[in-house]
């Protein structure tokens, strides 16, 4: 008796997994409908000529042997700042703030292009698993320690990149850092903070996101390189560095994890900057979504800013400079 009662549980068991793994396959392949010319950001601050050097080329070696491209901005300040473009691009962009900060002695500054963009070898819009961009940050900030010599650690992101550096830094596991820096992030998608799409900048394939999810509960991820987000840039700023897609293993890496906690977790200095005519984010709810940790972090919303311009824009380096010697 016991016998037929435990052949019918377990195969009660197999035809719900059977049928679990059938609606997760049905999700992820389920059709994705892409748009074109689709308008979200204002481009011309990316498109304008600009005379601003580059700084020092450098392949930095991690853990795992892969070396990622950064380019090393120096100044006479022994502090260092890391800091994270943001989703779908590479560091070339955030060379105005760069040497602005290195040229006032703010820090040392080093823009990697995040594994799996820019001028790194292998998979685009890939990584290996999830958490291994916080390996890499570990690895640039032993990197800073070891090579130079710095003092202090700043962690700045912006977009994608900010929300990285709160993902990052609310996390007590991970090797912390002495200041943070977010310039207009990126929270998650839950975030009040968040126009629907990021305002057009992105597609979320959610159904795969789902269907993906429902397999990873089962520990099965050899899926997880499907793209599942999709930029939505123009052509005429498009080129070979730039990453059209993401696999589900860099979405969910280049992401908060849980912005709330995170938020509370913060322990240290922080700068969150974002303009008022931001075309992603809501800029009035980044005060309120902050308030929990109010005691470390100045919020500060700038006029006639927007979400690229942001990074190149006077009012952000003056806010910075000023906050940097308070801190």
């Amino acid at each position: 008796m016991r016998h037929k009662i435990f052949k019918r549980i377990i195969k009660t068991l197999l035809i719900g997994l059977f049928i679990y793994t059938l609606i997760c396959l049905a999700l992820i392949y389920w059709p994705i409908k892409l748009e074109k010319n689709v308008k979200n950001y204002d481009y011309s601050s990316v498109k304008k000529h600009t005379e601003i050097a580059l700084g020092t080329e450098q392949w930095l070696k991690m853990r795992d042997g892969y070396e990622i491209f950064s380019r090393i901005y120096k100044s006479q300040s022994k502090d260092v700042m890391i800091l994270i473009h943001g989703s779908g691009s590479e560091s070339r962009y955030l060379s105005e703030i760069a040497n602005e900060i290195a040229s006032k002695n703010i820090a040392t500054v080093i823009t990697p292009d995040i594994r799996g963009h820019g001028r790194n070898k292998g998979r685009r819009g890939d990584i290996d698993f999830i958490g291994q961009l916080e390996n890499d940050i570990e690895d640039l900030i032993q990197f800073s320690n070891k090579n130079l010599y710095a003092n202090k650690t700043i962690l700045a992101g912006h977009s994608s990149g900010g929300g990285f550096v709160l993902r990052y830094i609310g996390n007590p596991k991970n090797i912390q850092v002495d200041k943070a820096i977010l310039l207009a992030p990126y929270l998650g998608y839950k975030a009040p903070t968040v126009k629907p799409n990021s305002g057009g900048w992105v597609k979320v394939a959610l159904k795969r996101i789902i269907g993906l999810s429902m397999l990873n509960n089962l520990h099965v991820k050899s899926l997880n390189h499907l793209p599942v987000l999709f930029f939505n840039r123009p052509e005429n700023i498009n080129d070979s560095l730039q990453v059209p897609s993401y696999s589900y293993n860099l979405t969910m890496n280049f992401d908060t994890n849980d912005h709330q906690n995170e938020i509370k977790n913060i322990d240290i200095p922080c700068l969150v900057l974002v303009g008022n005519e931001d075309e992603s984010f809501y800029p009035e709810q980044f005060p309120v979504v902050f308030e929990p940790a109010k005691k470390f972090v100045r919020v500060e919303i700038l006029e006639n800013v927007k979400h690229l311009d942001i990074v190149k824009n006077s009012k952000t380096f003056r806010l910075i400079e000023e906050w940097n010697k308070k801190n």
